[in-house]
């Protein structure tokens, strides 16, 4: 009997002791594993915004809120079309004369105190004069192909967008997944909060979506929409842009091998201090 009780406590023991070294195992071989895999993964852009002067940062901003023509501010690494612009937060606003011939002010536009991202810069996409607006960039991904092709390339798309007090002008920022021969593979999208969502303010709304970009990826098209509805300018706007591709987690097969022989293990010795019980 004295053996017995000997053996039970001793196995209980080692069944303990072997769970908790097993976890504790797989668990680092987990975290190795997927470092190391991301690290043989191009390093350079793999969890890195790939989304070129994203917030707006890059050039000059209008501080007014009313650039037509040439009066907009030039804009790196995006390629425009209509009005589309980029606004200074505290933009002063401006003045003009409606159909009937009355002074109507503008003000109130974004600014460091509206509504949007914490640490926000110095300007922001703006959907321009009357009319609506466009901004794109292509993102070249074959470096990634080895991940893509395999469905392990996570993306995150994210957005600051929004719009001007009960104006209906809004923003869809898009994404479109291109093969080697420029054909859409598919497409995702976000868009800003209608001004019930905005509760009814001037600002913006944080936005993002999730997903995988489709195997054969080796382009992918980033479309900045706004949407001109009514007033007298396109005030759609938008910051921070970001587009970042990571690398899927895989299932390590030494963790697995430990996981199994540790649970046969197990099994074995119950079985056995059952016998003997």
């Amino acid at each position: 009997m004295t053996y017995q009780n000997t053996f039970s406590s001793l196995s209980r023991k080692i069944v303990k002791t072997g769970v908790v070294l097993v976890t504790g195992l797989t668990l680092n071989l987990l975290t190795s594993h997927s470092l190391y895999a991301a690290t043989m993964v191009k390093d350079a852009v793999l969890g890195k915004n790939l989304i070129v002067n994203g917030n707006a940062e890059q050039g000059a901003c209008d501080p007014v809120g009313d650039a037509v023509g040439s009066a907009i501010p030039s804009i790196p690494a995006w390629t425009t079309t209509g009005s589309f612009s980029v606004l200074c937060y505290g933009a002063s606003g401006f003045e003009f004369s409606n159909a009937p011939g009355s002074i109507v002010r503008v003000s109130g536009l974004p600014d460091a105190n509206s509504p949007g991202a914490e640490n926000r810069g110095n300007n922001l996409f703006f959907g321009g004069d009357r009319g609506s607006s466009s901004a794109s960039q292509l993102i070249n991904v074959t470096d990634l192909a080895s991940i893509i092709d395999t469905g392990e390339g996570a993306y995150n798309l994210g957005a600051w967008l929004g719009g001007y007090a009960t104006d209906l002008d809004n923003v869809v920022l898009s994404l479109d997944f291109l093969n080697q021969d420029g054909l859409s593979l598919g497409e995702t999208s976000i868009a800003s909060p209608t001004p019930q969502e905005r509760n009814n303010a001037t600002g913006l709304l944080f936005k993002s979506t999730q997903g995988i970009l489709p195997v054969g990826s080796r382009q992918v098209n980033v479309a900045l929409n706004m949407n001109y509805v009514r007033g007298r300018v396109n005030d759609g706007y938008a910051d921070k842009l970001s587009f970042v591709v990571t690398k899927v987690p895989e299932p390590s097969m030494t963790s697995g091998f430990l996981v199994g022989g540790a649970s046969i293990m197990i099994l074995k010795l119950r079985q056995k201090r059952r016998l003997l019980e």
